[in-house]
């Protein structure tokens, strides 16, 4: 419900269909919850106040350094992260524009000036695509139920609904099924870790596609066994037809032979 609210909020003051859940997301290396970032967008770290840095990451196996940090400086700096940017002032480094290769659990060790370990961290970054494409598509199935479904573009997204902008229903799924006569405003919510987008459609009444299907039987049957008919009258003379050929025929043959014999 807190999720809904916020969006309540954001749409009241903005009007918006999608949107950040935070403009410059900033995180800690020392921060035990994962550290979520946006594809495309920057993200802040703020670096522990010990002297004497080391950050790490297990790539394909292989333990690698990423940056030492000395002495207020940046002494070695991966050459497959120049997009990571350290600001001196105020000890962040700066991820000037996030990729989902960013993501994975880091290794910071951390030293005093005296070199003394003063322990070991491991941040885990999340860099998800953002949420677009929101689309929402509704369907009669039966005389009982109707289906409306949510689909959207995006990373790990999660779904919401509403009903008539007060019910909240079907938390989690994309997939919301309500009764055949439930007509209204439903709006789905999508959302992951860094933003969110939502899509809202007017129910209509469902036609009676069941009364409809059954006219439509109803008629290809009398259709079939019109068919069906006439085949079978068809054949009959065709049959009658050919009798009566054959017996002028045989009339003909014996009316031949009776003229020889005279």
């Amino acid at each position: 419900m807190k999720m809904l609210v916020i969006f309540g909020i954001l749409l009241m003051f903005t009007g918006a269909s999608m949107g950040l859940l935070s403009m410059n997301p900033v995180c800690r290396f020392t921060q035990s919850d994962p550290c979520n970032g946006a594809v495309g967008r920057p993200l802040y770290l703020q670096l522990p106040p010990e002297e004497l840095l080391f950050l790490k990451k297990n790539i394909n196996g292989t333990l690698t350094y990423i940056f030492r940090f000395l002495n207020h400086k940046i002494r070695q700096n991966h050459s497959d992260y120049p997009r990571w940017q350290f600001v001196t002032d105020n000890r962040t480094m700066i991820i000037s524009s996030a990729e989902k290769r960013d993501s994975g659990r880091y290794t910071l060790d951390t030293f005093d000036s005296a070199g003394r370990d003063r322990g070991v961290y491991h941040p885990q970054l999340v860099i998800e695509a953002v949420v677009s494409s929101v689309t929402v598509t509704d369907s009669c199935l039966s005389i009982e139920k109707r289906k409306v479904y949510c689909s959207s573009d995006g990373d790990n997204v999660h779904y919401n609904w509403t009903f008539q902008h007060t019910h909240q229903l079907a938390d989690g799924n994309q997939t919301l099924l309500l009764d055949k006569e439930a007509v209204g405003r439903v709006t789905c919510y999508a959302q992951n870790h860094v933003s969110w987008g939502h899509k809202a459609i007017e129910l209509q009444q469902c036609s009676d596609t069941f009364g409809v299907f059954l006219v439509v039987w109803f008629l290809e049957i009398i259709i079939l066994l019109s068919l069906l008919g006439g085949f079978h009258i068809y054949g009959r003379i065709q049959r009658k037809q050919t009798s009566r050929a054959a017996e002028m025929k045989v009339q003909e043959v014996e009316e031949g032979l009776y003229t020889n014999l005279n």
